[in-house]
């Protein structure tokens, strides 16, 4: 274990967050499944108090891990050298080559579509991937894939297959007026109505999330708990706030209480045509 954990270098931060694993310490894993076993060893791999390599629920098969790669690794060689292939039976997951990334406003586009795998009503505007993407981009997180191509070959641009967007507010709960975009934002830094912010609260101890989105045809490898494990992992290690909120319909509740979230009852949001339920996950005791 000394040797997992002594070396100093782990302890230096990615994008505001303490990366992952130690790459000077040991060899690097080379698959999602290498990853789960490696968790055996050391804490760092699990979200939740929940193994990485655990089943959240019937319709996927097998939930692998990830590599979390910062923002400037996708101008060197960084993302290649965790993409070697697996020396394992491959999975829909590994089949991505996935990494994780801190989302940026050059990254609208992408998640517009993404966005598309909501009904219409329910998606997010353009417009507010711009507002949350320049505001809070720190909060938002993207799943992407990048294949592997010959040392001759031109790098592809990586391909954003599943993102979580969010925002701080000073409610308990994901509200209406924490969805809202705010008319002035980019003349005012905030905009406060009959006591609430609306939208981005910098001061809000709530993480929101409004958006856990996959490609359609990337559903059902893995791609959404992969994410959504990291996203809470990278929260809670941070500790930069009290707790994460976000509502969803009712017949996803069960999948977000195997992350560790509690079902606190129907919404008040009436974002979509309203029917959601509120769900918390609290990191204070």
């Amino acid at each position: 274990m000394a040797d997992f954990t002594d070396n100093k270098s782990a302890e230096q931060p990615i994008n505001g967050f303490k990366p992952l694993s130690n790459v000077d310490g040991f060899p690097l894993p080379t698959t999602g499944d290498d990853l789960s076993r490696l968790s055996d060893r050391v804490d760092y791999t699990m979200a939740n108090g929940i193994p990485m390599d655990e089943d959240d629920d019937d319709d996927e098969e097998v939930d692998e891990d990830y590599v979390a790669v910062d923002q400037d690794d996708l101008n060197n060689e960084f993302p290649y050298w965790f993409r070697r292939p697996p020396m394992h039976q491959r999975t829909k997951l590994d089949e991505l080559h996935p990494f994780v990334q801190v989302l940026t406003v050059s990254n609208v586009d992408d998640c517009v579509s993404v966005e598309s795998a909501f009904p219409e009503q329910e998606r997010c505007s353009r417009e507010k991937f711009i507002y949350r993407l320049n505001r809070c981009p720190e909060l938002c997180l993207g799943l992407f894939t990048l294949p592997i191509v010959g040392e001759d070959q031109p790098k592809p641009r990586a391909t954003l297959v599943g993102h979580i967007v969010a925002t701080r507010t000073s409610t308990a709960f994901v509200t209406d007026k924490s969805m809202d975009l705010p008319a002035n934002w980019q003349t005012e830094r905030m905009t406060v109505e009959n006591g609430e912010a609306v939208g981005h609260d910098e001061y809000g101890s709530t993480i929101a999330i409004h958006s856990l989105a996959v490609l359609p045809e990337h559903q059902g490898k893995q791609v959404g708990s992969t994410l959504m494990k990291s996203y809470i992992q990278r929260i809670r290690e941070a500790q930069i706030a009290d707790r994460i909120s976000i509502i969803v319909h009712d017949h996803l509740v069960s999948y977000y209480e195997s992350f560790g979230f509690e079902n606190r009852g129907p919404s008040k949001c009436q974002f979509g045509g309203g029917g959601w339920t509120n769900m918390m996950l609290e990191f204070i005791e």
